[in-house]
């Protein structure tokens, strides 16, 4: 897999208009350092830098202060930490937002805002600042929340409000090899292109001007991720239940079915290595299938795949791994298969 995209990666769909690496006044933001937003924002320091060494260091802001110190270390000090949200919104002109659930996110868009107009003022007689301001949200949310957030932002002149919600784990992010999925104002876009690729992921999908259009895409896209660990679960399970071997069928799947999330989530199964810290967490699993299932139904447009997901992860919960990788639903297979959730193999049926 590519780590780079190549320009045409982003030309292609969005003509890239380069960051005004001159203006030295400049200055982006990083809200939200979970697994993540990390990554992303420890490239986009690091990119900022090879733009031009000119510019602002990147500014970012966590809740807990000792994951901005970190990214800041291994940043070489390309960093600087804001003391809360409102600062960021105050002193940035791009500011990009990595959160967790759609509450945190109304919160954090709305600080962002109340910091901004803090600097440049609440009416349209005191915004005089011919310059624009860029929120960009990378976060995984329902749509309707997305488009409250873009109506929002987008109340005063010149704030302007990009979705680019990011497909990939953390050690993606860590790559800069994710891919966003991105819709606004397109001369935002433009502007924030170049910031994405190279230096945070490796493609964009245009998803045109509508920030709702991504955010649904999005939700669409982890379904299938979704369903390729649901149907990982179910047939390894039964290759173990039947006594042929979890580990023969994932060398079967390595050699017929060779994507990367395939051979990935089913080594993570294959050897229960269910750890959250390096993937997906499965609260945020529940989270995303529940906003999946509500989008499916509000068209209605059944998903028994993910009604099967759900359910199995919300026993795998039950049973001690709301702290695991959503990969770790395969516990809620295994429970109705009579195995020990984390442990998985029992002798089985069929003797080699």
């Amino acid at each position: 897999m590519e780590s780079q995209a190549q320009p045409s990666q982003v030309e292609g769909a969005i003509p890239s208009s380069s960051v005004p690496t001159t203006e030295s006044k400049l200055q982006v933001g990083f809200v939200g350092l979970g697994n993540m937003g990390r990554g992303m924002a420890l490239n986009l320091a690091k990119g900022l830098q090879t733009m031009s060494p000119s510019l602002n260091h990147l500014m970012v802001y966590n809740r807990t202060t000792a994951k901005a110190q970190k990214v800041k270390e291994e940043a070489g000090g390309a960093v600087q930490i804001a003391q809360s949200v409102e600062e960021i919104g105050k002193r940035c002109q791009i500011v990009f937002v990595s959160i967790s659930n759609d509450e945190a996110a109304l919160d954090v868009f709305t600080r962002l805002c109340n910091g901004e107009e803090e600097s440049r003022g609440k009416t349209r007689e005191e915004r005089k600042d011919p310059s624009n301001t860029i929120f960009v949200d990378t976060s995984t949310i329902y749509p309707a929340t997305t488009g409250q957030i873009e109506r929002f932002v987008s109340a005063q002149p010149r704030r302007h409000f990009i979705a680019a919600p990011c497909f990939g784990p953390p050690p993606m992010a860590c790559a800069a090899s994710l891919i966003f999925a991105v819709a606004g104002p397109y001369a935002s876009k433009q502007a924030i292109a170049s910031l994405l690729v190279p230096h945070m992921g490796r493609k964009i999908m245009d998803f045109g001007s509508n920030p709702e259009r991504a955010a649904t895409f999005k939700l669409i896209g982890n379904s299938m991720l979704l369903g390729v660990i649901e149907l990982l679960s179910e047939t390894m399970t039964l290759a173990d239940k039947t006594g042929v071997g979890s580990d023969r069928f994932y060398e079967f799947i390595q050699e017929f079915f060779p994507a990367p999330s395939a051979i990935s989530y089913g080594k993570k199964i294959l050897t229960n290595a269910f750890s959250g810290e390096e993937g997906f967490s499965l609260d945020g699993g529940i989270k995303d299938c529940t906003h999946i299932r509500r989008l499916a139904t509000s068209v209605d447009c059944p998903m028994g795949v993910m009604d099967q997901a759900h359910a199995h992860m919300i026993a795998a919960r039950a049973n001690g791994g709301g702290d695991k990788d959503w990969s770790s639903l395969v516990g809620g297979q295994r429970l109705s298969a009579g195995l020990d959730p984390w442990e998985g193999k029992r002798p089985g049926l069929l003797k080699h």
